[in-house]
């Protein structure tokens, strides 16, 4: 995880925010930061998702940041709202909507 203290500080996170995130622990963020143990295939994906970024990039295999912006702003997007209850969903949707005009 050579990389996940340079990406999260360009997005102003703390440790905590990013680990709240990721549903994970901070000492379990901490860790994987630190490289003493290290992320699910899944949480991988998520973390480069999240980043907008390629995993190969992320875990160093490559300088290439293969950065997919729209796709890991969609996905970040859907899991938010996934996440919420149906009615707060619609309100959103509406809020969208009229933004949107």
């Amino acid at each position: 995880m050579i990389r996940l203290h340079e990406l999260r500080s360009e997005k102003n996170l703390s440790q905590r925010e990013l680990a709240k995130i990721m549903s994970v622990s901070q000492g379990t963020y901490n860790n994987w930061e630190n490289e003493n143990t290290q992320p699910s295939i899944e949480q991988l994906i998520s973390l480069a998702n999240f980043f907008g970024v390629s995993v190969d990039y992320l875990i160093g295999r490559t300088d290439d940041a293969g950065i997919q912006f729209l796709h890991a702003q969609q996905d970040f997007t859907g899991r938010i709202l996934n996440s919420l209850d149906r009615e707060t969903q619609d309100a959103i949707l509406t809020i969208l909507k009229k933004l949107q005009k």
